[in-house]
Parts: C-alpha cells; structure tokens; sequence
C-alpha cells in the first residue's frame, strides 16, 4: 500500500490547446481547430478500421483505441456546442 503513486497528468495533444489571452484567436477558430481535430481523429479510426476489414492492422486494441478516441473527442465538442448555445441563450435572455 505504501508503495502507491498520486495520479500522474496526461502528456499528449489537447483537443483545445492552451491559448494566451494577448493572442488574437476568436471563439470561431478554436471551435474550427477543435473541429478539425474531431475530423483526423474519426478519419484515423475509420482508417484503422478498414485496414482490420483488410487484414493490414499491427494490432485489434490499436483499431478500438482510435476509435474510442474519436468518439471521446466527439463527445467533448457536442457538449461544448451545448454549452456555448446555452450561454448565448442565456444573453439573449438578459434585458436591456
């Protein structure tokens, strides 16, 4: 038991890279970047996943790892629309 590490931090790519509030991105790009980033990643699922079909894949967990990935990632950008629209409901909503 004594032996038992913290949790470490994941290492890799992001889906919404860390952005400087100095630097020019609007709300459009990043949404554009996160969405083309959804984009590769069910395209590298579905690659891998063709070459199951073919018998060309390393490896089955490789095929269902990317294509958890991509739906994950999915995930993330559906829920962050929703939030998004939810917020600008809620300014609409605000009276002058």
């Amino acid at each position: 038991m004594e032996s038992i590490n913290g949790i470490q931090p994941l290492t890799g790519k992001t889906l919404f890279p860390k952005t400087d509030i100095s630097n020019e991105a609007s709300f459009k790009d990043l949404f554009g970047s996160a969405l083309h980033q959804v984009n590769s990643l069910q395209k590298d699922a579905e690659r891998k996943a063709g070459e199951v079909v073919l018998g060309d894949a390393n490896s089955f967990h490789e095929v269902v790892i990317a294509t958890e990935k991509a739906a994950l990632a999915l995930q993330l950008l559906v829920q962050f629309q929703n939030k998004a629209v939810d917020a600008y409901h809620e300014i609409m909503r605000i009276q002058l």
